[in-house]
């Protein structure tokens, strides 16, 4: 009687450690990921989150992007700005990761209608939560049309965050004020988001 008393809990056991290894991850509501307005010099302001996927091309095939949301935010001071922030939510950190470096070579690409990205001296942001990260800045256009932009993109498990910035005016947000929204983008997943 004791062999199939120790056959059953060891059974059990066995049981326990597989329904523990796949249970579904559970993870937030994709809008509580957002960075909050608050993070933004004073005057800026948020539109309403848009959850709308953005278009894709008829032969791109089946996407494994799960969820997507983006928010602008904008300011009036001065000639203003304007920022973006989009999350998309994949179905595993491969597809996410595979994302991340798409996005990261189509948009720091040296263009002949701007500067090299490069990073400024006023930046000083390491993410602590992020599998992959990278932000630069470049100068688009020319002359008395030529506008700072600044772009953050990173990997947080199954998540992919975009953060563009277009600067008209540095009286609306400097290249310094960009630490504290990226450190708040970084807090929305210090926590265990599922990988």
């Amino acid at each position: 009687m004791s062999g199939l008393k120790s056959e059953a809990i060891w059974f059990l056991l066995v049981c326990a450690c597989f329904l523990s290894a796949c249970q579904t991850p559970v993870y937030p509501s994709i809008d509580e990921l957002l960075v909050e307005v608050s993070v933004f010099p004073a005057g800026w302001k948020a539109v309403e989150p848009d959850w709308t996927h953005p278009p894709q091309a008829p032969w791109s095939g089946r996407t494994s992007m799960i969820e997507y949301i983006s928010q602008d935010f904008y300011s009036v001071a001065g000639k203003g700005a304007v920022a973006g922030e989009e999350i998309r939510q994949f179905d595993s950190p491969q597809a996410a990761a595979e994302e991340y470096r798409r996005r990261v070579a189509g948009k720091f690409q040296d263009t002949e209608w701007s500067t090299p990205w490069t990073m400024p001296v006023e930046l000083s942001f390491e993410s602590v939560a992020a599998n992959q990260y990278r932000y630069a800045c470049s100068i688009a256009g020319e002359g008395e049309l030529a506008q700072p932009q600044c772009v953050y993109i990173a990997q947080y498990g199954v998540y992919v965050v975009y953060f563009g910035v277009a600067i008209y005016d540095t009286t609306a947000i400097t290249y310094a004020d960009l630490d504290p929204i990226f450190e708040a983008i970084d807090e929305r997943f210090i926590q265990d988001r599922g990988e």
